[in-house]
């Protein structure tokens, strides 16, 4: 196998579990289950924090920094990056970033308007319909807050808006900055070298000093310095995996730097240390997978690589509803760190299922629609 077959093999066997660790993020229950104003599951051991801390807030926030990377290595790949080449992808990611980036807000409004549905609506926080201009635009790039259409019982919280209601679509949104800014990247990256993404690494690093109440340019800088790495490496014709593979002992420094950073969460969060651990954690990854896939353990599947977009857009938008309602109709005991665990690992589970069953079968009854959703991937 060359260089450039395990380098395409790594990526495309990636998106898969990349994507499951975003689902993860979005289940953490190291703050609770709230479930009608009220947080369960708080009075657990610290074991149990310690092994949601480890799976949703060290090892998995690794995913979507190293999504931003591939899709930075990817973006100028093999091409002389020209006027021609960025109107040619302008086009190509409207189709894969714009359309499906609306198409899931969307839906996702309209899961939220189960909450004025007069039979369910007592299950939910109550909420209002605002459709001013402004509105309905932070809805679809900033709706964090109480900031779109859907007005709760508090809309005076601080102006910190940051996602999309589709939340994990805050990637695509920045992503789609980033290609608009691509021209500049590539300019900057061929004049100043490693000077951009070095720099871009220090305002992401210190972000907690830069950025304390955080914000949308602190998302920006953060994307920005990840899409930079891997474009820097894809300019200058670097093979990701060869670089990385240098350093095969990393994936054990990484382990002892993860386990220490959920420990050290059952106090209080380092953000330093996790912000190596993240560093770390990207490079291990790819040699890990790289490793397996050269050596045969591993293969692509591409039932699980072609669902993974659908699986990323949709799960956010009925996986805190799914949690409540398994905690409820099964009657979950909150003091049962066993059960309380079991169900952190069975929603996500499940999210990434459906997913799956979905792709599958609009791949085989409406593959006009499955386009639509996943951008023609």
């Amino acid at each position: 196998m060359s260089n450039d077959q395990l380098l395409s093999k790594t990526i495309s066997y990636l998106r898969f579990p990349l994507t499951v660790g975003v689902v993860f993020i979005h289940f953490s229950l190291h703050n609770g289950l709230e479930v009608h104003g009220q947080v369960h599951g708080m009075g657990n051991p610290d074991w149990f924090f310690f092994i949601v801390n480890l799976v949703s807030q060290v090892l998995a926030w690794v995913c979507v920094p190293l999504f931003f990377i591939i899709s930075g290595y990817l973006f100028y790949y093999n091409t002389d990056f020209d006027n021609r080449v960025y109107a040619r992808k302008l086009k190509s990611r409207s189709r894969s970033l714009l359309v499906p980036y609306v198409v899931w807000n969307f839906i996702a409004i309209l899961w939220m308007m189960k909450c004025l549905i007069p039979l369910v609506a007592s299950f939910f926080r109550p909420v209002e319909i605002d459709l001013s201009f402004q509105r309905i635009i932070s809805t679809f790039f900033c709706n964090t807050d109480n900031h779109g259409i859907f007005v709760g019982p508090d809309p005076t919280v601080p102006d910190t808006a940051t996602y999309p209601i589709d939340g994990p679509l805050w990637y695509i949104r920045d992503l789609m900055v980033l290609v608009v800014l691509s021209p500049v990247i590539h300019w900057l990256i061929k004049r100043l070298k490693m000077m951009l993404p070095v720099t871009l690494f220090l305002g992401w690093f210190l972000s907690p000093v830069i950025f304390p109440n955080g914000g949308y340019l602190e998302m920006l800088v953060t994307a920005g310095f990840f899409f930079s790495w891997g474009a820097y490496m894809s300019i200058n014709r670097r093979n990701m995996v060869v670089d990385f593979s240098r350093f095969k002992f990393l994936p054990f420094i990484y382990l002892a730097v993860a386990l220490l950073d959920a420990y050290v969460r059952l106090d209080a969060p380092n953000p330093y240390l996790h912000r190596v651990g993240v560093i770390l954690g990207i490079i291990s990854t790819v040699v890990v997978a790289s490793s397996l896939l050269e050596k045969d353990r591993v293969k692509v599947n591409l039932t699980l690589g072609g669902s993974s977009f659908i699986i990323f857009a949709s799960h956010s938008i009925y996986i805190g509803d799914l949690g409540k309602l398994l905690f409820t109709v099964l009657h979950v005991p909150e003091d049962n760190p066993y059960c309380m665990l079991a169900l952190y690992f069975a929603v996500p589970l499940l999210c990434v299922l459906f997913g799956i069953a979905l792709y599958v079968l609009l791949r085989k009854c409406c593959p006009v629609l499955l386009r639509l959703l996943n951008g023609g991937r």
